[in-house]
């Protein structure tokens, strides 16, 4: 295989770069022959300066160049860059645009500026070519030079593609079919389901040629019915190559994919598969994800003036538009005297779980609920056996009376359009009704503490009510769900109190309390982001701070002495959830 050195290779583009130059002149020639013979000998200087401007303007395909030249035949060397022709410099300066576009929209409004300099009351000898003169100059150049490649190239010759204006001039997208939309809320205290007040000019996108195109994702909710949205497209082609051919909108899903043509696009109905469909018993307010479709829709992108629209294509996310509601009694437990009775069973609580107005089994709910009383039963017991063994007593005794999340909770939750509509992502709409006794135990541990001969009775006490009351929902723009979520939360700190009462005669050991006790109960309950997955859930965690006691002991034989004692060490009354 021949090779040649970069002075054979330049020397061989600088012949064919020539003879290149002859033939476009050769082709204006014909196609302008009273310029070309007003030109005569100075055609060749022409012709060089015309290759110089045009590797100015990123033309290289020697058709281009010579498209570029016949509007110097008729307006003039260098036309573009005196007063008045503005028009041809923004269409050379679209550098970021294919060539054979550029000098197609060149050539077109060369000939609108030819036509309207020739209409009246234009003067009758203007100098210039009528237009059809110049359309008929352009075709000739068109079929002479189509496949004549790149300037001066030693490469294979490439075809410039031209043709006839086709482009997209408007997009209009539109959901539709949105009457049967309710979402739950709150009136006059109850839980009602109320028709949905939508936006129409949120639940459309439009885009038209010389403005911004189509978001790139729009964000739609599926029917309540069927799972699936409806979305209406109208299309906008003032010139097309060919009705059977463009427009062209193509439709591509999980389901399959489809095109539809011309005339077709001018008013279509897009059904819009949500194949996420949410489980029958879900969890509180998941944000899951979206089906995705995409739509393309395209001409040719050649216009007659203007920046093309060329194609434009969006995803089409389809979010399930289920609204889901739950809500729950819980009545105040019976009061807990330990061990002299057994703790009584808790009222049943009750619960109510719908989905579009179409009640389900809320059995799991009601059963979460109910742990709640198992488990802090449970843990009161374990208590009364701890008092007994860290703090010494015997006899102990635990008196309570438990009420946690007492009273009346409501929840209601799905997906809902933001501030933008289709244009911007959904959020997941929450609203929320709390009238509860959050915590209350009146708790007091007692016993006969018997140290070193002394004898003494023994109490601790804690009480205090907290209470959680609220009626809440989350705003679009609350993006942070957590901090969102604070109001219906409730976190406490109860101090306890520990009493000593001396039973023994004055004459034998006895014993004294010397400080305070700063331990506390403390608790945080409500309801927050699920911390072992996605969505809500509500919580409550009540534990105990170590209660560490300072007493002085009076004995007559041995004097005074400082006595420390953990009597009640950290302990967790309840660590419970329900998601």
């Amino acid at each position: 295989m021949m090779q040649l050195n970069i002075e054979q290779q330049r020397a061989l583009e600088a012949l064919a770069l020539q003879r290149d130059l002859a033939r476009v002149g050769t082709a204006l020639a014909t196609a302008f022959p009273e310029v070309a013979a007003r030109l005569g000998e100075r055609q060749a200087a022409l012709l060089e300066l015309g290759w110089q401007r045009a590797q100015a303007w990123g033309l290289t395909h020697g058709l281009a160049v010579a498209r570029y030249l016949a509007t110097w035949f008729v307006f003039g060397a260098e036309f573009e860059t005196k007063p008045g022709f503005e028009w041809a410099r923004a269409v050379l300066n679209q550098s970021s645009r294919d060539q054979g576009l550029r000098i197609f929209q060149l050539g077109r409004r060369a000939r609108e500026e030819l036509q309207r300099r020739s209409a009246p009351p234009a003067p009758a000898q203007t100098g210039l070519p009528a237009p059809e003169i110049f359309d008929r100059a352009l075709d000739h150049l068109d079929t002479a030079l189509t496949d004549f490649g790149a300037m001066g190239s030693l490469l294979p010759r490439e075809r410039l593609r031209l043709g006839s204006a086709c482009d997209l001039d408007a997009v209009d997208l539109t959901l539709v079919g949105q009457d049967w939309r309710q979402h739950y809320t709150l009136e006059q205290g109850a839980w009602r389901r109320l028709p949905t007040q939508l936006n129409p000019e949120q639940l459309r996108v439009m885009s038209t040629q010389g403005q911004a195109p189509l978001p790139e994702q729009l964000h739609l909710l599926s029917q309540a019915t069927g799972g699936q949205a409806t979305l209406r497209l109208r299309c906008r082609a003032a010139h097309c190559c060919d009705p059977l051919i463009h427009p062209l909108a193509n439709f591509n899903s999980a389901r399959g994919q489809y095109d539809r043509r011309g005339p077709q696009t001018q008013d279509l109905l897009l059904t819009l598969p949500a194949d996420v469909v949410p489980a029958p018993q879900p969890a509180m307010a998941v944000e899951g994800g979206a089906s995705l479709s995409l739509l393309s829709l395209a001409g040719c992108g050649l216009r007659d003036s203007g920046a093309p629209m060329g194609e434009q294509s969006v995803r089409l996310a389809v979010y399930p538009a289920t609204q889901w509601m739950l809500a729950w009694r819980r009545e105040t437990a019976a009061a807990i005297d330990l061990p002299a009775q057994t703790a009584p069973a808790a009222p049943p609580p009750r619960a109510r779980l719908e989905s579009d107005g179409q009640p389900l089994d809320a059995a799991r709910w009601q059963q979460g609920l109910a742990e709640l009383d198992t488990q802090l039963a449970q843990n009161l017991a374990r208590l009364v056996v701890t008092w007994e063994r860290e703090a010494g007593v015997v006899d102990g005794r635990l008196e309570a009376e438990p009420t946690v999340l007492a009273g009346a909770a409501g929840l209601t939750w799905g997906w809902a359009e933001g501030p933008r509509g289709m244009a911007g992502a959904p959020y997941m709409r929450i609203e929320g009704l709390l009238d509860l006794v959050a915590w209350q135990l009146n708790l007091r541990l007692s016993g006969r503490l018997d140290l070193e001969g002394s004898q003494s009775r023994l109490s601790l006490h804690c009480s205090g009510t907290e209470m959680l009351k609220q009626a809440w929902q989350r705003r679009a723009e609350d993006t942070d769900i957590g901090v969102a979520l604070q109001p219906l939360q409730c976190s406490f700190k109860q101090p306890f109190t520990l009493q000593l009462q001396t039973l023994a005669s004055p004459d034998l050991a006895t014993l004294q309390l010397l400080a305070p006790v700063s331990a506390a109960l403390t608790g945080r309950v409500g309801l927050r982001p699920n911390i072992a997955g996605a969505g809500l859930q509500w919580f409550a965690h009540i534990a105990t701070e170590p209660v560490k006691a300072h007493f002085r002991l009076h004995d007559p034989l041995l004097g005074l002495q400082d006595v420390q004692r953990i009597v009640l060490p950290p302990q967790v009354l309840l660590d419970w959830s329900l998601a």
